[in-house]
């Protein structure tokens, strides 16, 4: 890993870093005031505002990483003359999101519903960060994060030190996403055109977006099904409490993602320009035994600290988060090799083979939550989320251009025979 990678992969992970005590710290005050009902309700909501996030975004993720990558002029293009289509189609997807799960007479629910709302209104059209993550200036998200959380901070202490109405716990919510969005926002327009050009410029960027996206959208939306479907059946099938508690179970297990992300993320490039395929395999590899290595490290933090944690930050009604998040920390560390193992895919071109999987992997998903979450609750949703992930990070997978995963795997664990 050469030191400007490795320079950015630090940076992406302090960003990452500020992130997550933002989500925990202000969310955690969020739950305690409110309680299991509530706070499921919320992640409910949320839930579901993040799989129209994904909609909204068309897959711009990918493709504005890659544009970016190799045409800077025409990725800026790209971001400002399709960024107000984004955000349109995340509100007209998210209205009937929220009175779906507001229930009538719920003022605090409404009013917390509203925030995740507009929280993940800002996220939608929010791609700078990817913009910088591609020019391998994560810097500028690390200090926009920065900002954003403590805000965010001050203005949650101030409302539990002078004992202000609940309701307004919302703002901070809001503000964690949209001070780091107006921010980045900034940096981008200060050294950025954002002019396009004619409408029809502009009408030919959207069009390329929503063609170049389809195929991304189908794959990155089944994903954020089958990633949130157990959340949404718990839902349907359980009480609110179990919703709330489960929700709790998901942000913990997924806290320390940001670390395996990072690392992917700033390897990503190297591993996309090598031309030779073999040498492709071993860079890739070398990443997967990295991200196996530092994920057990953490799990068995997890393990030994978890349920204080949990104790500390969300109280004792939210206890019974304990061994779903045992299992879930598992899930993050499959889940990470998924994404390598997926962008391996997309750099032979495989975004047709990709979107077919994920349906099958959102299908397999839906089968085996429902029985695990009727007879085993909170365990067997958690235990639903592991096996998914498992079996799209291999079964699946092992179906594209002859085994190209399945040789990606067995180089990790160092069988290299097979490559010959």
């Amino acid at each position: 890993m050469n030191r400007k990678i490795l320079t950015n992969s630090i940076w992406m992970m302090s960003e990452k870093l500020v992130t997550m005590f933002g989500l925990i710290f202000v969310v955690s005050y969020v739950a305690k005031y409110v309680g299991t009902t509530i706070f499921g309700q919320i992640a409910l909501a949320t839930s579901l505002f993040q799989i129209t996030l994904v909609i909204a975004q068309l897959g711009s993720d990918v493709i504005i990483f890659k544009r970016i990558s190799k045409n800077h002029k025409s990725g800026v293009k790209l971001i400002t003359a399709t960024l107000p289509m984004r955000g349109l189609i995340y509100i007209l997807i998210s209205i009937p999101v929220v009175f779906f799960t507001h229930k009538t007479g719920d003022v605090n629910g409404f009013i917390f519903i509203i925030a995740c709302f507009a929280s993940c209104f800002f996220s939608s059209i929010d791609v700078f960060s990817m913009y910088y993550d591609a020019k391998l200036e994560s810097m500028r998200n690390t200090i926009a994060n920065i900002f954003g959380l403590i805000v965010s901070l001050i203005l949650r202490w101030v409302i539990v030190f002078f004992h202000v109405d609940v309701k307004f716990l919302a703002i901070p919510i809001i503000f964690a996403s949209l001070i780091p969005f107006l921010i980045r926002l900034y940096f981008f327009k200060r050294h950025n055109s954002m002019k396009v050009g004619s409408s029809r410029h502009r009408n030919k960027y959207k069009k390329y977006l929503i063609m170049s996206g389809f195929s991304f959208v189908i794959s990155t939306l089944s994903v954020a099904i089958y990633a949130r479907l157990s959340i949404i059946l718990l839902g349907f099938m359980s009480s609110g409490p179990s919703v709330g508690v489960f929700s709790v179970s998901i942000t913990l297990a997924g806290a320390w993602s940001f670390i395996l992300t990072s690392l992917i993320t700033s390897n990503l490039p190297s591993i996309f320009s090598e031309k030779d395929e073999l040498k492709a395999i071993k860079l890739a590899s070398k990443l997967n035994a990295m991200i196996v290595i530092i994920s057990l490290i953490i799990i068995s933090f997890v393990s030994i600290f978890g349920d204080y944690f949990i104790r500390k930050l969300y109280g004792i009604d939210f206890i019974d988060a304990y061994k779903p998040l045992l299992i879930l920390s598992f899930s993050t560390m499959i889940s990470s090799l998924g994404i390598i193992s997926a962008r391996f895919i997309a750099r032979s071109s495989g975004y047709s083979f990709l979107s077919k999987k994920m349906l099958c992997v959102a299908l397999f998903s839906l089968v085996i939550n429902i029985p695990l979450i009727n007879f085993y609750g909170l365990t067997g949703a958690a235990t639903a989320t592991l096996l998914t992930e498992i079996v799209s990070l291999t079964f699946f997978n092992y179906f594209f251009k002859k085994g190209i995963i399945l040789k990606l795997h067995l180089s990790t664990l160092f069988v290299n025979k097979i490559l010959k």
